[in-house]
Order: structure tokens, then sequence, then C-alpha cells
């Protein structure tokens, strides 16, 4: 696990990592899952199929819209459970093997994304079996708010760049000398750090854990910080939503102001991240326990931390 060298010094932009499709050796013996989002719903998720062998995709809580379940190209047969989210494909005995082979789904409600396309890909014995698909839907009206407010962030980062390239000396990279400059090493007046791993408690049931926690005091610059390691024990991905679901509240009510969340990567099932939340603190306002609350990202699977206390 990486170690936190200072709170105001972790910029980070949130990272995504394209699912690949499985390769030529791929498992088949066992159900396979993929999450479905606005972002990914355009590209063309590969599905194995076997001449005589059923093949099941189910679209956990995703009713069908009726008549809206297609094969396109192919001797492929299907049977459609629209209210129960289920698609059953009954591949012919002769599978054509030069031409593209593809289901197409379409929902019945009006959530994105609307649609999904799978591209279907024959092979003699070895079929897919049971694919469950997890739809992570969101409403028209935030889908089109959040990318009016990405092409606002690339909109700024662009003058921003533009800016640095016009300084007469360029950027500078961060030196340690900055470190001393800025007042955060040197002469015990840096930044401190506690490890909490084994003081803070979850809430039951959740499905992302922590395996490692560290808090940090930047005291000169009134900052401070809690570094958590995660690991997904569910099936779907996790990413933290950002300032606006985060909170650093005390039992008295004392409510710090989160200035930074960041995350490694997205988190995959199995997977583990780094996740650091900074918040604006004095000495005095951060002392007593604390408890730490992070949304998910256009989820309901909240992360919920007690016991955090600052050094």
């Amino acid at each position: 696990m990486s170690t936190l060298l200072t709170a105001p010094l972790l910029l980070a932009v949130l990272t995504s990592t394209p699912a690949s499709p499985r390769p030529e050796g791929w498992d088949t013996s066992g159900a396979r899952y993929l999450e479905l989002t606005a972002e990914n719903a355009g590209e063309q998720h590969l599905v194995r199929i076997s001449p005589g062998q059923p093949t099941t995709l189910v679209f956990s809580d995703a009713p069908l819209r009726p008549g809206g379940v297609m094969v396109e190209g192919g001797r492929v047969g299907v049977a459609v459970n629209g209210e129960l989210g289920m698609v059953t494909l009954l591949p012919s005995e002769a599978l054509p093997e030069d031409e593209p082979l593809a289901l197409v789904v379409h929902f019945a409600d009006a959530q994105i994304p609307g649609s999904v396309t799978f591209r279907l890909i024959p092979h003699a014995t070895r079929a897919e079996h049971h694919v469950r698909v997890y739809r992570n839907t969101r409403s028209c009206e935030s889908h089109w708010q959040e990318s009016r407010q990405q092409r606002e962030r690339s909109e700024r980062c662009e003058a921003a760049l533009e800016q640095e390239r016009t300084r007469p000396e360029g950027p500078r990279p961060v030196d340690l000398t900055d470190l001393f400059e800025a007042g955060l090493v040197g002469n015990n007046e840096g930044v401190m750090a506690r490890r909490l791993t084994k003081d803070i408690t979850q809430r039951p049931g959740e499905t992302i854990r922590i395996t490692e926690a560290h808090s940090y005091r930047a005291r000169k610059r009134g900052r401070v910080a809690v570094e958590l390691e995660l690991k997904n024990t569910g099936a779907r991905l996790w990413t933290a939503e950002g300032l606006e679901a985060a909170e650093l509240v005390s039992p008295e009510g004392v409510r710090l102001r989160v200035v930074r969340v960041w995350q490694s990567g997205p988190l995959g099932p199995g997977a583990l991240v780094n996740l650091v939340v900074e918040a604006e603190a004095t000495e005095e306002q951060s002392q007593g326990t604390f408890l730490l609350k992070l949304g998910e990202a256009g989820g309901a699977r909240p992360l919920t931390v007690r016991g955090v206390t600052f050094p």
C-alpha cells in the first residue's frame, strides 16, 4: 500500500478502464458478470455461443421492452421473459461462421442506457451458459448535466494548460525542497500520520471493505486526510461519487469541510484501490472521533466508516 506523503499534494484524475473482451482461451464454466453503464452501452459486448447449447442472459432489475429483443444475422432462436429481464439464446446446429451475429436488447423504462448490443461469437463446443448483466441506470437529465459539466471542466483545463504554456519559465515539477518551503516537512512540524486499521468499524453487509486505513494532519496548512485501501467483495464496479456525497462529522455534530476526494481507479470485483478524503480542520476542530460517509457514483452502495481519528 502506498503511503500518503502530503495531503495538499494529492492531485489525481479518476480513470476508468474499459472492459476487455474475453480472450480466445476464456473460461466458460461459470457465470460471467457484466456492468452496463451509459458510457459502455455503445460497445458490442462479446458473448460466446455454441450449436445446440442454450445461453441465458439475466438483466438485474431491468425489464425488457415487448418486442425489443432481436437477433441479427443468424439462425439463433430466442426465448424472452421481459418481466424477469431474462433472454435465452437457442443456437441451431448450423451457425454461420462468416456472418456477423448480434443480439440487440431494448429496455422498457426511460433510463439510460436504453439498449445494449451483444456480438455473438460461435464456437463448436464452449458456450457461455450464464451471463448476468447489471444495468447502472441514470436519467437523461443527469446524463446531459454530467456531459455539460465534463465539457465545462475540459474547457477550464484547456484554458489552464494554455496559460501554463505561455508562462515564460514554463511548468516546474514539484521537488522535495518545495515541501520544506510549504512547511510540510522539517522541525517536527510536517505531516503527521496515524494507523487506523484496528480502530475503525463499518456497517455490516457492506461489500466495499477496508483492508488498511491511515489518517494524516498537515498542521501548518490546517488540513487533515483519511487514506483507505479498499477491496471490492461484490460483483459490481464501485467508484466514489466525490465531494457532493462525502461527509466527515463527529458525534457532537462538528462537520469538517471536505475539499478533495481522490480514488486511484475504479474498484472492480476482487480488486484493491486507494482512496483519500481531505478536509479543512484546525487541531481543535478535529479532536475526537468522526464518521466518514462516501456515496457511490450513480449507485446506492455508500461506504460508512466509524471511529476515524486524526493525529
